[in-house]
């Protein structure tokens, strides 16, 4: 592949295309695609369309954003119409290009939609097909318009589709309108405001209050809420009705009524009809915005006075709200139930056959299996494991609700009186057993999980949670053994790999005929004395890892709520990033996130409330131990390699040994650790996540400790391990920009170069003045320019700058020919240090002069910015003060030496000792 292709390739970057194809794996499966098409020349008219858009002066990225556009119509029409893919089809449409961008697509279809609404989706797309030139019967037109409306279709865009395809612009649908709420006590004691009746306002975002942030949010409950500024309901007594406006910049306008308006009929009277037109083909129940745009879009006068709060008139027409929604009958909200739980049943399973199979039992299941055949139907259907884990969790739910588990028992006893093979019977003791562990009784299950296995060895679904159950008890043995006839190795389970390195020869002698003399040597039969008895186990403190899994199996296997709790936990430390799919996965095994969810959330009791009877004695009583362990933050005071790490408690100054076996290789004296302390019966050891505490942070992070909140400390977590932003001088962010362009008049171009550029031996540089520096004592760098033959390279170190010094050279070269463009964020590398690597998110080296220039400014101003390590004072400040020297350099001290010529970008210990005034070393 030539030079010119691989900088295209490495240039493009539609991450953020609003007419790219929405999920992650498609995007990706057709970014792979370009790019062999493009590497390959195959079909060459892809490479000849990137030569001509770059030709006319489209950036790199739009070009690809255009490519990836004509693919995915193609792709998507041979999916949907299960054809193969017609390369003739997708060469055509290559030669189509370029469309419209998705913004002045987006602002054609909101200029429509707000002229028209409401007005049909249809027409809107022939609108707008003619408003910009397009043929709306071209295929590549449809998908542009089909991903720019469904990006302005999400819950939160400007627009909204109600009952008939009928769209409308909900901003300036509900701009102005009046809309009241009745305020309760505790409304106005918290200051958050249930907003159900107030449905559309919060798109006018973001809500303002005289200035103040009104911050608009979905509760657990699923209902929209308003929390205002301290005092913002202060003034209404609770009971009082308050009228709600918001202006079109977001200002919230609120009035404390002191006359109650009444229902008007005819208000009342539009407001069923809405519903009733919504309500009529999905069946399902209508959301209060939905209600309220409907009302809106047939008469726009309807709320312009204050009227009775949206709920009330809501009742007064036969709807019961439930949450954010409205129905007339309990049909309407059995078919959301159906409905919600089909998609979570697909979201599991894809929309194949298990999740069909899944459905079907669920059906029967409802109609209370009526006769046998019905029900040998779901316990063969329940046969599959992946089905089986499914239709449990539907059927338990998420919160153990007693009258729920009390049904799934009932129910496994009508399947165990109907089953009439091994493998019904073994489903029906299966569903018996998970039954019992909800309602605590763990003996009774661990029964019923052991003549599922007889009725039906092998089974995958009793087999391992009976290895569970063994596991738990501390027969190793046994518990490897049930996971090794499914076929597991060590590599595929962490439960097994654990089981395996406290298995002993004594576990296998059970092979002995019951009447033989044991092999204790007790001179007793072996049934008189070992059979069915586990080998002694090994003393408490080698057993605590092994304690530690049982806890973190317990998560993985009860099912239940745990899941969704560990992925709130997850988000919370991914902060900014939990859009990050890759990262979120990871994030749901991140052991910080399993210890909070253990200990900060409770589910370390509840593992003792469910499994503390399976458990050896010594074990239980040891997690009673550490359910009294907090979190805290240790200084390293001395290792024993391998051995142990004596540390000093930073809340009780208590010196404590903990036996260590990895990290006491690499400990410091010194060095600052979060961790958490459990005793393992003779000494200490560390369990869950341990992190370096920056120096001068232990403080705050103490304080967080204190609070006992999960969330708060993963958040806390999350912000410092958060890179800081590596800005220019004139604080932009900063980027590796580069682009290439062909100069078709040399002479011209050398000289226009020579009139606004200085010459600095190789090439140009474009120099400019900051506005702290408009004396230009101290100029920076804009721009390197080089020219070699008839290609002009610019390079800058932000994307504000490279736009700029473009628009310069178009302007004094109109000719010039945009050949390629990269802009390349410079990111914090994945050390966990303060370094940041331009090399390795580069593709080529910033330029020493550059990089010197970047280091210097850095370092002076961190001089004088505020730390939160330093209590909030600059390093200066900090330097002046005797008593906060010693803090600053422990802190100094933490930053690793970095060699700028290595392409590193961080604070110099060395050069911040010298700006400071501290002696080096």
């Amino acid at each position: 592949m030539d030079a010119e292709r691989a900088s295209f390739l490495a240039a493009a970057d539609a991450r953020d295309s609003d007419e790219g194809p929405g999920p992650a794996a498609l995007r990706s499966f057709l970014d792979d695609m370009l790019a062999r098409q493009v590497a390959e020349d195959d079909p060459p008219e892809v490479w000849a369309t990137v030569r001509r858009l770059l030709g006319s002066g489209m950036g790199s990225s739009e070009v690809h954003r255009q490519l990836r556009l004509a693919l995915s119509a193609e792709v998507l029409a041979a999916v949907g119409d299960d054809a193969e893919f017609d390369r003739q089809s997708y060469v055509a449409a290559l030669g189509r290009l370029p469309l419209p961008s998705g913004a002045r697509v987006e602002a054609a279809i909101i200029e429509v939609v707000g002229e028209r609404q409401p007005v049909a989706a249809d027409e809107v797309d022939r609108m707008v097909a003619e408003r910009l030139g397009l043929s709306v019967d071209d295929p590549l037109t449809e998908t542009l318009l089909d991903r720019v409306s469904d990006h302005l279709l999400d819950e939160d865009g400007p627009v909204a589709l109600l009952a008939g395809d009928l769209m409308v612009h909900v901003p300036s649908l509900v701009e102005n309108v009046v809309l009241t709420h009745r305020l309760t006590e505790d409304e106005q004691r918290t200051g958050v405001l249930a907003a159900a009746d107030l449905p559309g306002l919060d798109r006018l975002r973001p809500l303002q209050l005289d200035g103040s942030r009104v911050h608009d949010y979905r509760g657990e409950d699923g209902i929209r809420r308003w929390w205002g500024p301290e005092g913002w309901l202060a003034a209404a007594a609770p009971g009082s009705l308050l009228a709600v406006q918001v202006r079109s910049d977001g200002a919230v306008e609120r009035t404390v009524l002191t006359e109650q308006p009444e229902a008007e009929p005819a208000l009342v009277a539009a407001i069923r009809a809405a519903y009733d037109a919504t309500v009529e083909e999905p069946w399902l129940p209508v959301a209060f915005e939905e209600l309220l745009l409907a009302v809106l879009a047939a008469d726009r006068g309807a709320f312009t006075r204050p009227a009775p709060p949206l709920s009330e008139l809501a009742a007064a027409a036969g709807l019961e709200q439930r949450g954010d929604y409205l129905a007339h009958e309990e049909s309407v909200w059995e078919q959301a139930r159906l409905a919600d739980r089909s998609r979570r049943v697909f979201d599991r399973l894809g929309t194949g056959a298990m999740a069909l199979s899944a459905l079907r039992a669920l059906t029967l299941i409802d109609t209370g299996l009526p006769d046998a055949s019905a029900a040998h139907e779901l316990l063969e259907l329940l046969y599959d494991l992946a089905v089986l884990e499914v239709v449990a969790d539907e059927l338990f739910g998420t919160d153990d609700d007693p009258m729920r588990v009390a049904e799934c028992a009932a129910l496994a006893g009508r399947l165990t009186a109907r089953a009439s093979r091994p493998r019904e019977r073994a489903v029906a003791h299966w569903l018996a057993a998970v039954a019992a562990e909800r309602r605590g009784a763990v003996e009774e299950a661990e029964s019923l999980l052991r003549s599922a296995v007889r009725a039906d060895p092998g089974w995958p679904a009793a087999e391992d949670r009976l290895a569970w159950y063994e596991f738990d008890r501390g027969h190793a043995a046994a518990a490897a053994a049930g996971w090794r006839r499914l076929g597991l190795t060590a590599e595929d389970s962490a439960d097994l790999a654990m089981a395996e390195q406290f298995e002993t020869p004594a576990d296998d002698i059970p092979r002995l005929g019951r009447n033989e003399p044991c092999w204790c040597g007790s001179g007793r039969k072996y049934k008189h004395c070992h059979l069915g008895r586990p080998a002694e186990l090994p003393p408490l403190p080698e057993r605590t890892s092994w304690l530690r899994r049982k806890t973190l199996a317990y998560l993985q296997r009860r099912g239940g709520a745990v899941e969704s709790v560990i992925a709130d936990h997850a988000l919370t430390l991914l902060g900014d990033a939990a859009d990050d799919e890759e990262a979120f996965e990871s994030a749901m095994f991140d052991p910080l996130v399993i210890d909070v969810v253990l200990h900060e959330d409770g589910w370390l009791q509840r593992f003792l409330t469910d499994r503390g009877r399976l458990l050896p004695d010594d074990e239980a009583m040891l997690i009673s131990a550490w359910l009294l362990c907090e979190r805290t933050v240790v200084e390293v005071l001395d290792a024993v390699p391998g051995r142990e790490v004596t540390v000093r408690d930073l809340r009780t100054g208590d010196r404590i040994a903990v036996r260590e076996h990895t990290f006491s290789e690499a400990a410091e004296p010194g060095q600052l650790l979060c961790v958490r302390m459990v005793p393992d019966g003779q000494t200490h050891q560390c369990v869950g996540a341990a992190f370096r505490v920056a120096p001068g942070t232990e403080a705050g992070l103490l304080e967080v400790l204190d609070e006992h909140d999960g969330y708060e400390l993963l958040s806390c977590v999350a912000a410092l391990l958060r890179p800081p932003t590596l800005t220019t001088r004139d604080g932009d962010p900063l980027a590796d920009c580069r682009a290439e362009l062909r100069v078709p008049d040399l002479r011209a171009a050398r000289s226009a170069l020579n009139e606004r550029y200085e010459s600095d031996g190789d090439g140009w540089v474009s120099l400019f003045a900051s506005e702290d520096d408009p004396e230009g004592v101290e100029r920076s760098v804009r721009a390197w320019v080089q020219l070699n033959g008839d290609t002009l390279s610019v390079h800058t170190m932000s994307e504000s700058r490279l736009d700029a010094v473009l628009a310069d050279l178009r302007a004094a070269l109109p000719d010039l020919q945009l050949l390629s463009e990269q802009r390349q964020p410079l990111r914090q590398s994945d050390s966990p240090s303060s370094n940041f690597s331009a090399a390795a998110t580069s593709p080529a080296q910033v330029p020493a002069e550059a990089l010197l220039e970047l280091l210097d400014r850095h370092e002076r101003r961190w001089c004088d910015e505020q730390v939160p390590a330093l209590g909030g004072l600059t390093p200066r400040q900090a330097a002046a003060d005797p008593t906060r020297r010693d803090e600053l350099a422990r802190l100094i001290a933490g930053f690793p030496e970095i060699d700028p010529a290595s392409g590193a970008f961080g604070l110099r210990p060395a050069r911040l000792r010298q700006l400071l005034g501290l002696a080096d070393g």
